[in-house]
């Protein structure tokens, strides 16, 4: 049994690996990208962790996906202002940030299914 489906976007493949260990650590079965998916892909996950150096100009975290939370890993100060996200969380990472970010958006959108 998993705890959620997580997808983690980055073009880092160190950083890609280092978060889908921490994540499946914790239970999740996560799905590691390069790059953002096409199309409906977005709405088979849970959450969404998104790095900000894989975020095209053109587009807005919350046009990922409307129906589950969006994570970003923020390096910029634009990044870390971003309000069309659930969360944001500074980089460069420290201790258990994202676990912990992504149980509280699990949380939160189990709390909102009730």
């Amino acid at each position: 049994m998993h705890w959620g489906r997580i997808l983690v976007v980055a073009r880092d493949e160190d950083l890609r690996r280092s978060l889908t260990f921490a994540l499946a650590a914790y239970g999740h079965a996560v799905t590691p990208r390069a790059n953002l998916p096409q199309g409906e892909e977005a709405s088979a996950f849970d959450c969404i962790v998104l790095d900000e150096h894989a975020l095209p100009k053109s587009m807005t975290p919350a046009l990922l996906s409307p129906h589950c939370p969006v994570l970003l890993l923020a390096y910029s100060q634009e990044g870390l202002a971003n309000a069309s996200v659930t969360s944001v969380i500074a980089m460069p990472l420290k201790g258990e940030a994202v676990p912990q970010a992504v149980a509280a958006a699990l949380s939160g959108v189990r709390q909102n299914a009730k």
